[in-house]
């Protein structure tokens, strides 16, 4: 009977707990759930077209380029001027040599351009060689078994100046290059590769050679399964934007940046897999937003830094946190000149820390930083004078070899860490032909002076090392090398959209089939070469009387993520069983009543 009595409450509470449910599952974050692309590290980073570099086209416009005058065969693409200009959705396959123009892709807003390179000579003098002033997305692919160039030249016209253009591959939307071919780009004038939006690089060889930056974007910059080698007269690649929320995102493949200023450099810089080798003159990986929002991530990956001309660089920099849970980072930056191995915002309460993963890291013992007390995986740090070339190696108490190489650069400081090393080990670190044995206990990263490891010999091990953060490891004790030959304690211290693309029998420019610019007055293509009364309209394209005929528009592959994760899906299921149960109960006891 009291049952019966509080029914219309119960069957309330249960409405309400099964829309809060539904709530948080719709909000996702809430309850940590994640749209997955390809595993858990992606965590929906790249969609299916994003790695999609073998599609279809049979279907797509073919674009030959000649000195001669480019050609087009089929629609949704026209050449004026010399220069190509593609202007509606679907794809497009791109051949020959063109000493001097550009591709153009002027699109609708929520258009989709996919773009195959198949065997390209492009080079533009005065600007970009390909262009997107506009377009939801474009997949520019390189085809199977290709080798492609695009270069521009030093100067960029007063035009491109004034509109932003300052890439050889220059977009303003989100850009995607995959395939399984090369290209090399060459950039006298600025950088490389531009996109205002995200960049993702899901596979193929690239090489590209910039005045300034290899590789830069205003959001994001997302790499897997590609091999890159960069040569840049600053960054290799560099992610920014007024917001502070950009970010460099590594899954696999190789990137080799043998010249630059500063290798990576973004607000977030994760690091999940892929081989990683990088001589910069200043910072090799560099998280430079303002200290809280800085972080470096490094789950993965074969990292290698190496640095042995900078003064006041940092093998891996970040003005807030760096977290470590995985991989292989080996750092040797010069001892010349304050050069820190591992440089974070101690000063501003960043922490260093360490869970999982292998680091070697050696450089200037001036402003030396190591990891955090909580830290879980043990490491060990010492700073004495060593040559470049020496050979640093730690044994475990069995004389077990825990981690043993030959660094490149001379240095004054170690800092290293391997998951064998657990907190109350001993193990003997040996640099050159110095060993030192030492406990593992994890009370702080040193910092300044010596880095928290006192300075130089120390009788009894219990130097008081310089700090530059009082409280944070600063003046901790430390080991040095020891008199006694003791250990010292270790110191202080893009959206699923349903796009339909034209196929190439969709309707095209007149007159523009085999490269001529026609009659502009009957084409609709003013003076700029564009077309009048823009791009698309209920799938057919529009001169200045009207719209052209085309064909219906036909299915193409959408730019969709992966499917939602098992555990939302369950979520979803136990609200939609609570609000049947809900409307059970209150049946059964209506019926009662």
């Amino acid at each position: 009977m009291a049952a019966h009595k509080h029914i219309d409450a119960i069957c309330i509470a249960i409405t309400v707990l099964t829309l809060l449910i539904t709530v948080l599952f719709m909000n996702g974050k809430a309850l940590g759930i994640t749209v997955m692309a390809g595993g858990d590290e992606s965590a929906g980073m790249f969609t299916e077209n994003d790695l999609d570099g073998a599609w279809n086209t049979s279907s797509a416009t073919k674009i030959r380029l000649s000195d001669e005058g480019s050609t087009v065969s089929g629609n949704g693409a026209y050449v004026y001027e010399g220069d190509v200009h593609i202007v509606y959705a679907g794809k497009y396959v791109l051949t020959g040599e063109l000493p001097d123009g550009s591709v153009i892709i002027d699109a609708d807003g929520d258009d989709k351009i996919w773009l195959m390179l198949d065997g390209v000579s492009l080079r533009c003098e005065d600007g970009a060689a390909i262009r997107v002033e506009q377009a939801d997305k474009v997949f520019l692919t390189l085809a199977d078994g290709t080798e492609n160039t695009l270069s521009s030249g030093s100067t960029y016209s007063e035009d491109a100046v004034s509109a932003g253009v300052d890439g050889t591959v220059y977009s303003r939307d989100d850009l995607t290059i995959n395939g399984a071919g090369s290209l090399r780009v060459t950039a006298e004038y600025q950088h490389g590769i531009v996109c205002n939006d995200d960049l993702a690089i899901t596979g193929g060889t690239l090489d590209v050679t910039a005045a300034r930056d290899a590789i830069h974007a205003n959001d994001s910059v997302r790499v897997c399964n590609a091999e890159l080698t960069l040569s840049a007269g600053d960054d290799g690649i560099t992610a920014s934007n007024d917001a502070a929320t950009s970010f460099i995102y590594v899954e696999s493949g190789a990137i080799t940046i043998p010249n630059c200023y500063e290798g990576l450099e973004a607000v977030q810089i994760t690091i999940a897999g892929g081989t990683i080798d990088i001589d910069p003159t200043d910072d090799g990986i560099n998280a430079n937003g303002n200290g809280g929002n800085s972080l470096i991530t490094i789950t993965g990956g074969d990292i290698t830094v190496t640095d042995d001309n900078g003064r006041d660089a940092d093998g891996i920099d970040s003005n807030g946190d760096i977290l470590i849970s995985g991989g292989r980072l080996f750092v040797s930056v010069s001892s010349n000149g304050g050069s820190c191995a591992i440089d974070y915002g101690s000063e501003s309460g960043g922490q260093c820390v360490i869970t999982g993963g292998t680091v070697l890291a050696c450089g200037s013992s001036g402003m030396a930083e190591g990891f955090d007390s909580s830290s879980t995986q043990g490491f060990l740090m010492l700073n004495t004078s060593a040559s470049a070339g020496t050979t640093v190696t730690v044994r475990d108490a069995g004389g077990n070899e825990l981690i043993s190489e030959t660094v490149p650069c001379g240095f004054s400081s170690v800092l290293v860490s391997t998951p064998d090393m657990k907190i109350g080990d001993t193990c003997t670190l040996t640099v050159g032909d110095t060993q030192t044995q030492m406990t593992i206990d994890n009370s702080s990263g040193g910092f300044g002076g010596f880095g928290g490891f006192g300075g130089g010999r120390v009788p009894g091990g219990n130097g008081f090392g310089g700090g530059k953060m009082p409280g944070r490891g600063g003046f901790g004790k430390g080991g040095g090398t020891l008199d006694s030959g003791a250990a010292g304690e270790a110191p202080d211290s893009e959206s699923p959209q349903n796009v339909a693309l034209l196929s190439a029998g969709d309707a095209a420019p007149p007159d523009l089939q085999n490269g001529d610019a026609g009659d502009r007055s009957q084409s609709g293509i003013p003076q700029d070469g564009r077309f009048f009364g823009g791009r698309q309209d209920g799938g057919n394209m529009r001169d200045p009387t009207g719209n052209m005929p085309g064909q219906a528009a036909a299915s193409q592959p959408t730019d969709t993520p992966a499917p939602i994760s098992a555990e939302a899906l369950v979520l979803l299921g136990v609200s939609v069983l609570a609000l049947l149960l809900g409307c059970v109960i209150a049946f059964f006891y209506k019926r009662r009543g």
